[in-house]
């Protein structure tokens, strides 16, 4: 039995394995043998492996005194034990993100006419988390993760909802493009201070 179940654990580890060369190497064939029911399941494991990874990184970096990918000193990290705390926290908040970006990212599909279900829409965004593996590259990681995913995003978007390429290179912008707006109104009108808001982006 513990043979079978041990077989079973690093099989899985395999299946995400391919599935993460596969994302990587050839992105358009992945995503249009894309089953248009995979579930929820398949994905949500394969965007939490890919954030457990992330977060164990940047772990070892607080706890080791190294730079953190963004490029800032050790002196204004957190120490190992607030780091551990916030996991939880983390790990909601990853979730949520994966949920909220899903339906903002299928609504942006169907005003564009798109043809796939809100389960493949998630099935994209969960797969394309895999970019966040680049934010471990210093200083350009995160800039370098943005512009992956939206590749990632676009490429599927031409494939499984069926877009032209003007539309499916739309699709993950224009939320973007929604929200900046948004965030210029609330900063024009006095509602977030500009000093707010230069400081979070920094």
């Amino acid at each position: 039995m513990d043979e079978e179940r041990q077989e079973s654990f690093f099989g899985r580890i395999e299946g995400l394995i391919r599935t993460g060369q596969e994302i990587i190497l050839r992105p358009q064939g992945f995503f249009k043998n894309l089953p248009a029911k995979d579930g929820y399941l398949r994905p949500l494991l394969f965007s939490m492996v890919i954030f457990c990874i992330v977060l164990g990184y940047n772990l070892v970096l607080v706890s080791s005194g190294l730079l953190r990918p963004d490029g800032q000193g050790s002196a204004d990290s957190p120490s190992l034990t607030d780091a551990l705390t916030n996991v939880p926290v983390l790990v909601v908040l990853w979730l949520f993100g994966l949920i909220l970006g899903s339906l903002v990212l299928h609504a942006t599909f169907k005003l564009l006419k798109g043809k796939g279900r809100f389960e493949s829409t998630f099935s994209i965004f969960a797969y394309s988390s895999i970019a966040n593996l680049l934010t471990i590259i210093p200083s350009i990681g995160h800039y370098a993760c943005t512009i992956y995913t939206l590749v990632l995003i676009m490429l599927a978007g031409r494939v499984v909802h069926k877009l032209s390429s003007i539309r499916a290179v739309a699709a993950p912008i224009l939320p973007a493009l929604v929200l900046w707006g948004v965030m210029m109104v609330l900063v024009l009108s006095g509602i977030i201070p500009i000093e707010r808001l230069t400081s979070s982006l920094k």
